[in-house]
C-alpha cells in the first residue's frame, strides 16, 4: 500500500470528543475491497480514500484538551479551526515526552505539517472552542501552514 497509515493508540490522554474514525469493521472491509481493484490507479485511488475516512481523526473542545496517542510513521497534517483570540498547539513525542512542533495563532482555520514519524499526541491551550484533524501526509510531504500564527 501507498500510503502513509495513522493508528491511535488509547493509552494516553482523553479527550473530550472521540475520534471520527478508527479502522474497524467498515474500514477493514473498505480495505478489502481496494485490494480487489484490477486496475492499479483505481485501486490505489481506493486506498487513498479508505486512509482518508478510516484513519484520520478529528477531536473537538474548549480551553486545555490532550488527544489520545496516536502513530504516524512518515508525518502528518494537523488542521485547525479556532474561534478565540488564544490558541496554541503542542505536538508531544509520546515517547520521550519531548516536544515535536507548536503553532499558535488567533481565530480561524489552517494546516500545519509534522514531517516526523513517531509516536505522538497533541495538547491544545485555547480559550474558547476549537477543533483539529489529523491526517496522513501526502506522498509528496505538502501540507503547509495556511495561518498568520507562529511557530
Amino acid at each position: 500500500m501507498a500510503t502513509t497509515l495513522l493508528s491511535l493508540t488509547v493509552t494516553g490522554p482523553t479527550i473530550a470528543a472521540a475520534t471520527d474514525g478508527m479502522l474497524g469493521d467498515k474500514g477493514i472491509t473498505a480495505l478489502r475491497a481496494c485490494r480487489a481493484q484490477h486496475d492499479e490507479a483505481l485501486r490505489l485511488a481506493c486506498y487513498d480514500a479508505a486512509v482518508e475516512r478510516y484513519l484520520s481523526f478529528d477531536f473537538a473542545g474548549t480551553g486545555r484538551e490532550s488527544t489520545p496517542e496516536f502513530e504516524s510513521p512518515t508525518g502528518f497534517r494537523l488542521g485547525f479551526r479556532n474561534e478565540d483570540v488564544i490558541f496554541v498547539i503542542y505536538v508531544f513525542d509520546a515517547d520521550t515526552g519531548e516536544l515535536a512542533k507548536s503553532y499558535s495563532a488567533g481565530p480561524g482555520e489552517g494546516e500545519v505539517a509534522v514531517r516526523q514519524g513517531g509516536r505522538f499526541y497533541v495538547e491544545v491551550k485555547a480559550t474558547g472552542a476549537w477543533k483539529i484533524w489529523i491526517r496522513p501526509l501526502p506522498a509528496d510531504g505538502g501540507a503547509t501552514q495556511t495561518n498568520q500564527g507562529k511557530q
